[in-house]
């Protein structure tokens, strides 16, 4: 089965937990070099990017609210662990992410974090 169909999630969802808000990235399709792609667009920021070879990460997250919240995007690992790039905010600013995953990437999640 092809990895971006088993990393396709449908919909977006969100959770608050301790302030934290996560939006599941969408998968799409496999290209030649084995990347699929990731992106949405949430009440709180919007982000995009894709995965190559199961662990390397090119994306961004742009915060797209006044609301002393900042976004960034968040990696996980098929074991349950995860990695976060840097903060992006106040409103309007993006931060990129280029980075190498040790262990592979199941999923890339944006999320949010109170920052006054």
């Amino acid at each position: 089965m092809k990895l971006a169909k088993r990393l396709l999630m449908v919909g977006a969802v969100v959770a608050a937990t301790a302030g934290l808000g996560i939006v599941p990235a969408e998968a799409g399709t496999d290209t030649a070099a084995g990347c699929w792609t990731f992106g949405n667009t949430t009440s709180f920021g919007t982000y995009g990017g894709q995965v190559c070879g199961s662990s390397h990460i090119m994306g961004w997250a742009k915060d797209t609210k006044a609301d002393g919240y900042c976004v960034f995007l968040r990696a996980h690992y098929p074991t349950g662990g995860y990695n976060d790039d840097p903060w992006a905010c106040p409103m309007n600013v993006t931060k990129n992410w280029d980075w190498w995953a040790p262990q592979g990437i199941s999923s890339v999640s944006i999320e949010k974090v109170y920052a006054p």
